[in-house]
């Protein structure tokens, strides 16, 4: 904690105040209290007008899962080493402590529902309920939706890389209840939760993350009625900039994804003609009202319970999006539009709520400002800086740079934004060589329309420097600490669940990926065809059982859980001890406590 604590933060230390923490995925700061007029979000804004709204905040990485691992991890992608979505923060740096985990071990009952980190990885760990998802479908395709996916698929050649993994429409407009997508269901899951935190009385923490705007966009049908597509505004810049390397611009290949969208363009080769981009912008739109309204149920049930004088309250988004801009789709690059987020912070004791802070911030700073607003010591070894001063006075001294990161194919881009510009680096990742430079001026180009690095070569070299004292150029390794050895012969080994409750058996590949996953029930069994070698990481459900497993030379069976006793499991794990006999094969992580 700071020496020098903020009003909210002084208060905090006497009194932890609970934490209402709302992700929304693939949110860019297009909203009407970011200054869109179109947009129709009544409830994001009245949580802005009632806290601190921060005009410039920045990701690490702007794709899901290195942002949510960075973000609650507190480590920047190179010092965690996570970059894509197949990496696993747990398999880079076992000993990571999430805040919801630091948290708890100050006192806190941490909660989660939806998508917080990675969707196929929960982290069980970093919660004291096992994670939770509302009920019902993304996307309530009809028979006739499903039929035109399976034709298109059936229409694809044998070598085509849907082939076996198309999604359905990329829109749809269901006629139904808030409460019958997903998203909606969840929302009354969350009130739930905190109908039960109120009469528990203690300190909580209670992460809700919304899915949409995330594709596919399929929110209910009242939620399109509100926009007329043909009035909505087009993308300003809806070309590549001029100048800069191909890496940096992406591909959009995540829209590519969908039955419709098969034939998506590069942002090189080709462009969305009006009336397909009229309607994903539309369908954006509404996804993002959809949710709005869900954060207003939110905010409704905190005032009806009496919680909002006790709560902090925190919008935040993984990463910004491409709506046509640049003539892109999506996220994935290191560009303003797609590392920028919304990020609100409504703390009761605050000073400055109600105002808009322009100071430079980092997705990683909410963890040690949570720390800080909540009275809870922040660890040392955060790479992000505490934001609670900025919530007494907006502007307070607080970051001269913001960084990001984005891996693509063999190359790593390092970026760096300052008040006034972007510069960025492209290096293999092998040798860490430089091969291509940009340079943007936010003061006289914000859309970052042209790379000027040619014309300010000594203002690239400044940033250069200042840029190489956080992010240290060096060779990129993408394989994870913890992985699979190669080459071993095959063995046939059988699972055996000795716990009281479910556990999950993921395959760790040979770049540390998390692969194949089975689910074992009390008491269950199962036959596995492996090889000596391969590991696999082990853990509850309820997140108080974790461990590595290497199969050994003689294994035929493997025992889970031990005495399956429900102990909460450690903050962080012994490495797995290699050699052939059960005892060293298995480090166990069960202690009395976090």
């Amino acid at each position: 904690m700071s020496a020098s604590l903020s009003a909210a933060a002084a208060v905090a230390a006497a009194e932890h105040r609970s934490v209402l923490l709302i992700c929304v995925d693939d949110l860019r700061p297009e909203l009407r209290c970011y200054g869109a007029q179109h947009m129709l979000t009544p409830n994001i804004d009245r949580l802005s007008d009632s806290g601190v709204t921060f005009d410039r905040c920045y990701v690490q990485v702007a794709v899901c899962n290195p942002s949510r691992a960075s973000t609650w991890t507190g480590l920047r992608p190179d010092r965690l080493n996570v970059y894509t979505l197949r990496t696993h923060f747990r398999e880079t740096v076992p000993d990571a402590v999430t805040l919801p985990q630091h948290l708890r071990a100050h006192g806190y009952t941490c909660e989660s529902l939806g998508k917080i980190f990675h969707n196929p990885w929960p982290d069980p760990r970093s919660w004291d309920r096992p994670h939770a998802w509302g009920k019902g479908s993304y996307t309530n395709y009809t028979p006739e939706q499903e039929e035109f996916r399976r034709g298109v698929e059936r229409g694809l050649p044998d070598d085509a890389w849907q082939k076996g993994n198309l999604r359905g429409v990329i829109t749809n407009a269901p006629d139904i209840a808030d409460e019958d997508h997903r998203d909606g269901a969840m929302t009354l899951l969350a009130i739930d939760c905190l109908r039960v935190h109120k009469e528990a009385g203690e300190p909580f923490l209670l992460a809700v993350g919304f899915t949409l705007p995330h594709l596919p966009w399929a929110p209910p049908k009242s939620w399109w009625d509100r926009y007329d597509r043909d009035a909505l505004p087009l993308p300003e810049n809806p070309t590549p900039p001029e100048g800069a390397p191909e890496v940096a611009v992406g591909t959009s290949y995540e829209l590519s994804h969908y039955a419709d969208m098969v034939e998506m363009p590069t942002p090189y080769s080709g462009t969305l003609s009006e009336s397909q981009t009229r309607r994903l912008r539309h369908a954006y739109f509404a996804s993002v009202s959809f949710i709005d309204a869900q954060v207003g149920k939110l905010l409704d049930t905190l005032d009806e319970l009496g919680m909002a004088d006790d709560t902090i309250v925190v919008l935040w988004s993984d990463h910004g999006y491409k709506l046509g801009e640049h003539n892109g789709w999506s996220k994935m690059t290191n560009y303003e539009i797609d590392t920028r987020i919304p990020m609100i912070i409504r703390d009761p004791h605050a000073e400055a709520n109600g105002q808009r802070c322009g100071r430079l911030v980092e997705s990683l700073d909410l963890y040690p400002t949570l720390c800080e607003l909540t009275g809870v010591p922040t660890p040392a070894d955060l790479d992000g800086r505490s934001a609670a001063p900025l919530l007494d006075d907006c502007g307070a001294t607080h970051l001269d740079a913001a960084f990001s990161q984005f891996v693509r194919g063999a190359r790593i881009g390092n970026a760096m934004r300052t008040d006034r510009w972007r510069y960025v680096e492209w290096r293999r990742l092998d040798d860490a060589g430089l091969e291509s430079r940009e340079l943007y001026d936010q003061q006289n180009d914000p859309q970052e329309n042209k790379n000027v690095v040619e014309e300010h070569p000594d203002v690239a070299d400044r940033l250069a420097i200042r840029m190489q004292q956080t992010l240290v150029p060096g060779p990129v390794d993408l394989k994870a600490t913890m992985h699979s050895d190669t080459g071993g012969r095959r063995a046939a080994i059988r699972w055996r669940n000795r716990r009281q409750g479910e556990v999950r058996v993921t395959w760790v590949n040979p770049m540390g990926q998390r692969m194949q996953a089975i689910d074992l029930e009390a008491g269950e069994q199962r036959d596995y065809n492996t090889f000596v070698g391969g590991l696999f990481a082990v853990e509850s459900l309820d997140g108080r059982y974790h461990e590595y497993v290497r199969v050994g030379e003689d294994d035929a069976e493997i025992e889970l859980g031990g005495d399956g006793a429900d102990t909460p499991s450690a903050s962080h794990r012994r490495p797995v001890v290699d050699g052939s006999s059960q005892d060293k094969r298995k480090q166990k992580t069960e202690t009395d406590g976090d």
